[in-house]
Formats: structure tokens, sequence, C-alpha cells
């Protein structure tokens, strides 16, 4: 393919940009980066993917505003901001970009919080004319302003209610009471599950293990998120996790960080001590 102008290669990543940051037309956005799309980001998850969930993730009031960039050959630098994302300040953005046959191959970044004036010692702006609002408050949504523990707890409720004999429940159904038809149920940095093939997920575990039960034993609410340390016990009465049923059951611990965007949560990050339950039955 041959090489973009600086213009060209201009025009290309504003569209993007927008196209994913401000419409939020994923499907549009997939035709600007790259299936191989490499992450250095410390605050984005790796990948294509990576990148697209966090913004799925996001309120709906997330933008994206473009204050310069440069191209040169196959690289550009990007200065701008982020608004709308449920935190206190708006982030001020440097992104570095590659670009690899016409799409977004590469990116680098630094993210700020935009400061105040009272926090300029220059007594200037940091992007564009003027200054952030000390006291601008969190965006549209359910956000860490309005969030409480009771609020997180009738959230997350009928997603562990799910969670308890899935064999005799309607997992479909409860999870859609919980999350949004796109969430993401992320058992690594990158891999996830759909909110469908999480009920699956959830039904073959109830099968093995009919009397299984999950327990709430602490939830923490931080801006848009929630915390929840869980604990799951039962007696498998079929093969679990590659071991087969000995009589024995188990208990474990479990740790979930969802993210909430319009009410339901959006996505979430856990881990289960799943080792310490097949010592347990093997014992």
């Amino acid at each position: 393919m041959a090489q973009l102008s600086p213009e060209e290669t201009k025009a290309l990543i504003l569209e993007a940009f927008d196209t994913l940051f401000n419409k939020r037309d994923y499907a549009k956005a997939a035709q600007f980066w790259s299936p191989d799309y490499i992450q250095h980001s410390a605050h984005i998850p790796p990948g294509r993917d990576g990148l697209f969930g966090l913004v799925r993730a996001a309120p709906p009031s997330l933008r994206y505003e473009n204050h310069l960039i440069l191209a040169e050959g196959e690289h550009a630098m990007l200065h701008g901001r982020f608004s709308g994302h449920a935190g206190p300040r708006p982030w001020l953005a440097a992104d570095r970009l590659r670009l690899e046959d016409g799409l977004l191959a590469e990116h680098w970044d630094v993210l700020a919080d935009e400061p105040t004036q009272a926090e300029s010692v220059s007594g200037l702006p940091a992007i564009g004319n003027t200054f952030a609002n000390p006291d601008q408050p969190p965006t549209a949504g359910l956000t860490a302003s309005s969030l409480t523990v009771e609020e997180a707890q009738k959230i997350t409720a009928p997603l562990y209610d799910a969670l308890n004999q899935p064999a005799r429940k309607n997992v479909s159904a409860l999870l859609a009471q919980a999350t949004l038809p796109d969430y993401r149920s992320y058992h690594t940095n990158g891999e996830y599950l759909s909110r469908d093939q999480l009920a699956a997920e959830f039904k073959d575990i109830g099968a093995s293990v009919p009397d299984l039960r999950w327990t709430v034993q602490h939830i923490q609410v931080f801006r848009d998120q929630i915390v929840v340390r869980g604990e799951a016990t039962g007696t498998p009465t079929g093969e679990f996790w590659g071991a087969g049923p000995t009589g024995k059951a188990f208990k474990t611990m479990a740790i979930d960080v969802f993210t909430v965007r319009n009410g339901k949560l959006a996505s979430a990050y856990h881990v289960e001590n799943w080792m310490t339950a097949l010592q347990q039955i093997r014992m």
C-alpha cells in the first residue's frame, strides 16, 4: 500500500478517534485499527479488543477533543483532551501512533489530570484557552458521586443470584438484569467471555457443582467501579476443572472488579482461587 501523505495520515487518525471515542461505532472503528494492534499504554488493556473494551465500559459522555496533530511518515503525535470519563478532571493526553498499511498499528501515551488555574505555576492553561474547573462534577451516569454500597449490592445481586445453584436458575435472565448486552467478563487481562458465553459457563459449573453457593463477603465502590470479595463453596458431583468428584467440598475466595455504565455492569475482571478448591477436593 502506498504511504499516506502527512495530511492523509492526520485525517485518518482524527476520523478514527472520532469514530471510536465520540461516536462509539465499533464496527467502523475496526476498519481503522489493525487486528494486530500493539498497546504500550499503562492505562489500557492490550490489543484492539482491550482498547475497544475500555471504551465500551466508559460512560456514554466520554469525548475526545484534539488540539494538535503532527504526522511524519508512518508516525503521528497528538495532543488532546478526554472528558466525560466520570473522573473529577478531564485528562490531557499525548498520544504517539504508528501506522502500518493504512491502519493504526501501535500506540504509546502519557495521561495527566488537567490542572486548574490555582495549580498552574505558569499562570497559563495546559491546553486550549481555559482552565479545568476544580469543582467539575462527574459526568452523566451512575458514578462516584451517586454510587453507594447499597446501590452496588442491588446492581450486582442478580449476577450473584445466578451463581447460587445455577442449574436451577434462569441464568440468562438474571445476567440480563445485572449487565449490559455488550458485557465482557475478563478472565485474563485480554481474554473475556460475552454475556451469553458467561451464562453457558455458569450453567456448566452448576451442572458439576449442584450445591454451588456464592456469597458476598465485602463490597467497596470507587468512582464507577465495584470491587467484590466473595466466597464460593460446593461439593462437585461431576468433573470440575479437570478433577473427578471425590465427595469432598471446597471453600475458596474470589475477587471481582466491575465497571458500571448507565446503572448496569459493563465489564468485570475476576480472579477465583480454583487451585485451592481443587486441592481441597483432592485431599
